[in-house]
């Protein structure tokens, strides 16, 4: 039952609740309560450069996304995905196909935590994805962290 509702979505372009997700991130999780800063700076400023930020806790890893580059103005949301001892997270614009978009880009600083996860070693990565006026728009590798949830 549950695979053909998934099907059912999968068909309407339903997905992660209504999330436009690249191929291979259809049963990714949406990642609740992220947070996202004001612009920070520029995101033409070659000596910034975007990073991520891995710290275990208990049952748990919190992600911070530094001078993560998406367009002035741009909501994003996260997606995980969680496999025996690793997460992926991507990042990407809470509306992959503006009408309309700024004649700008920015620097955001974002945090987010996962939470619900076994003792022992992790190896993190995290990729950002743009909207779908950038073409191709294949998910890219911003950083990868290994951890030790405590």
């Amino acid at each position: 039952m549950r695979n053909s509702a998934w099907m059912v979505a999968a068909l309407l372009g339903v997905g992660c609740g209504g999330a436009d997700l690249p191929e291979g991130w259809e049963d990714a999780e949406a990642i609740e309560g992220l947070t996202q800063s004001e612009c920070k700076a520029s995101a033409y400023d070659d000596t910034v450069k975007e990073e991520l930020v891995a710290t275990p806790e208990r049952g748990a890893v919190r992600l911070e996304y530094r001078a993560a580059h998406f367009r002035c103005d741009q909501e994003v949301e996260g997606f995980v995905r969680i496999a025996s001892g690793k997460v992926d997270v991507l990042v990407q614009p809470a509306e992959m196909d503006p009408g309309s978009v700024a004649g700008c880009d920015c620097r955001y600083d974002i945090g987010m935590a996962i939470e619900g996860l076994s003792k022992g070693a992790l190896a993190v990565e995290l990729y950002r994805r743009w909207d779908n006026i950038n073409d191709p728009n294949d998910p890219k590798k911003i950083g990868a962290a290994e951890v030790q949830i405590p």
